[in-house]
């Protein structure tokens, strides 16, 4: 009985002194967050776009101790006056990001803030750089290093038994630059829109904001809500959107990054290929390929580590057609698309597309959506079908397109040889597939017109270094695109 009496009374005692510690601990961290937010509003206020480039060195010298490279000002020149996103960030959005970089994690802790608590409250965007001016003449080619390794994509046969499932991962809601909540969103995805599978990608350089506001932790809280194997895969992520070098959706990571903590793609890439169950996306190609900076995603230079995880690229975005990205977009080579012109840089990329929603209307803005061939629906089955390029990009939003070639589905990587090619169309709806067109390499090589039974064999024969995919039309005259099949020894 003494024994159990001096066992209750030390619990007792630990717990006065744990819940002490603790009040002391939430205290400190309320009084962190108003004395931030206080220096914060001031510097806000002060510091106004357009700024001269020597005030942007300086708040950049004084947070890192380093003078910032032509292709890092240029970006943060360029956030801070609004363009990449709707608004122009906010100076203390960039502080943060430019701390989370000092203290080299992806994210603040208020340990972290406590420590630079003096440097918040005395920094002065108007100090004189200590290093001197950086003169611009012009935007530079980003001298981003390669990221070369020995791994290579290994040949696999994509031959069980799948079956097709719709949606798309590139959405955004008011967590970033968007509308609505992330639970609406999901909501709309999964009920109104009917999807398979969604995902939240806000922007990550407005995803951060010190540690309190803990928006990543809400989207994919909200994406565990909704998620239902067999019913419903909600996915979440978050979109690397650098207003120089293109917008990325990374998927299915735990923590994130952005365009101002990874700052060129050698960096970004880098962080992706150490997670091998994160999907990366390369997102609208050729809106950021402007004249001044011909250089969107560095014209596809492959990164060798992240050619895993890079699957997929987008080939219809918001009300930009399939049509569109195919013959009326281009690409970095004349004469052919996005999809081409990546995978003849040495990816293996498959095609995929998102609504990029920035309003209230996820899945129901338009009938566009991203099929993939998978083994069930749950995160893991969805993961796994673009990881495996089994992805198929369709303006119909039940509508699918199954293309085969040595009985292997579409994101097969095969030796050359000569095989037998299954192309077989099916919708929901009852719609038929009028015309079919076989691209080799980027070019044309057959159009086929489709019979009755919605079916197509035919031989082909790949040589190494060939890829294979296919351009079909519905009679209604929406479009669908395959993902490649590629060969090589």
């Amino acid at each position: 009985k003494d024994i159990y009496m001096k066992f209750k009374l030390m619990t007792a005692l630990i717990y006065l002194l744990t819940s002490s510690v603790w009040s002391m601990t939430f205290n400190e961290k309320s009084q962190l967050e108003k004395r931030v937010t206080l220096a914060m509003k001031n510097l806000d206020e002060s510091f106004k776009s357009s700024q001269p480039d020597e005030n942007i060195i300086s708040i950049y010298q004084q947070i890192t101790g380093k003078t910032p490279t032509q292709l890092e000002l240029d970006s943060l020149r360029m956030f801070i006056n609004g363009y990449g996103h709707e608004e122009a960030l906010p100076l203390s959005y960039v502080i943060e990001q430019l701390l989370v970089c000092k203290n080299q994690k992806d994210e603040l802790s208020y340990e972290d803030i406590a420590k630079d608590i003096d440097l918040i409250e005395t920094l002065d965007p108007y100090m004189s750089p200590s290093v001197g001016i950086l003169k611009i003449n012009s935007i530079q080619k980003s001298s981003d290093p390669d990221q070369e390794t020995k791994s290579k994509i290994n040949h696999t046969k994509h031959t069980e038994k799948y079956r097709p499932y719709f949606g798309f991962l590139h959405a955004h809601s008011e967590l970033s630059d968007g509308k609505g909540t992330a639970t609406q969103a999901y909501t709309m995805a999964r009920y109104d829109a009917q999807m398979d599978f969604f995902a939240l990608t806000d922007h990550a350089e407005l995803l951060h904001f010190w540690p309190w506001k803990k928006k990543y932790r809400k989207l994919k809280k909200a994406a565990n809500k909704f998620n239902e194997d067999g019913k419903f895969a909600a996915l979440y992520g978050f979109e690397w959107s650098h207003p120089l070098l293109g917008h990325f959706n990374v998927i299915n990571t735990k923590k994130f990054i952005s365009a101002l903590t990874r700052p060129t793609l050698g960096l970004m890439m880098n962080w992706l290929s150490k997670r091998p169950k994160a999907i990366g996306r390369f997102n609208h190609p050729g809106r950021e390929n402007m004249k001044i900076w011909p250089y969107e995603f560095r014209k596809f230079k492959l990164y060798k580590k992240a050619i895993h995880q890079v699957a997929a690229i987008e080939m219809w975005n918001k009300n930009d057609t399939i049509q569109n990205y195919i013959e009326t977009r281009g690409s970095f080579i004349k004469g052919m698309n996005f999809l081409d012109n990546v995978n003849l840089q040495g990816w293996f990329v498959g095609a995929a597309g998102g609504q990029d929603n920035h309003d209230a209307d996820w899945g129901i803005r338009n009938d566009f959506r991203v099929g993939v061939w998978a083994t069930g629906l749950s995160r893991d089955q969805i993961v796994d079908a673009y990881l495996g390029r089994r992805t198929f990009a369709t303006e119909d939003k039940n509508a699918w397109v199954s293309f085969k070639i040595n009985a292997s589905q579409m994101g097969s990587r095969l030796r050359p040889g000569t095989y037998k090619l299954e192309l077989e169309f099916g919708d929901r709806d009852g719609e038929n597939v009028s015309d079919a067109r076989l691209i080799k390499n980027g070019k044309l090589i057959k159009s086929y017109q489709v019979n009755d039974k919605q079916y197509i064999e035919d031989e082909i024969e790949a040589k190494d270094g060939d890829f294979f995919y296919v351009i079909t039309k519905q009679s209604d005259g929406d479009h669908l695109l395959t993902s490649p099949i590629w060969f090589f020894n």
